[in-house]
């Protein structure tokens, strides 16, 4: 710049012939960047943009597709849950019915048991009084066998029915 300005060339001064010749330099340089340089940088602004944008776009789609996957999931979870409880609900009672059902069938086989054993018993006393009722008889008949080979006394007759009715009550014992 010293060089300069001792040259007398003062950059302060407007000259119009250079005023003149850098807009022409400034025009041509433009209309050459226009015709070669701005398209494609223009184009790869917008090839950018346009990525930018769709890279976007594919990222709301897919916020709102895992928004839905978490919804469907959550549903899934809550029925699966409300599965579970119907399961267990439907086990205890099931569990409940099993036990009353059993509970039944133990009283009915309870009862069928008493009844069978009354009956027994029942059969047993039967049995057990016709025999007494044989012997009865047949002491009776033996009894009177003996009255009648022997003429007892009256006294000796009422010895004899006791002797007798206490053998009886040994033999039932």
């Amino acid at each position: 710049m010293i060089y300069l300005a001792s040259e007398g060339l003062n950059l302060l001064n407007v000259n119009p012939g250079l005023i003149v010749w850098t807009l022409v330099t400034f025009l041509i340089v433009v209309f050459i960047l226009s015709k070669f340089a701005w398209k494609p940088i223009i184009d790869a602004l917008d090839a950018r943009a346009e990525k930018v944008q769709n890279d976007l776009d594919k990222a709301e789609k897919l916020r709102k597709e895992s928004e839905e996957l978490l919804a469907t999931y959550n549903a899934k979870i809550d029925q699966a849950k409300e599965e579970a409880v119907a399961i267990v609900n439907e086990a205890k009672s099931d569990a409940t019915n099993l036990r009353n059902k059993m509970m039944s069938d133990t009283q009915t086989e309870i009862k069928a048991a008493k009844d069978q054993s009354v009956r027994d018993i029942e059969l047993s006393k039967q049995k057990a009084v016709k025999e007494l009722q044989e012997q009865v008889v047949e002491l009776s008949v033996a009894i009177a066998g003996q009255i009648i080979e022997k003429q007892l006394k009256a006294q000796d007759h009422a010895d004899y029915v006791k002797s007798e009715i206490a053998k009886l009550k040994n033999a039932s014992l």
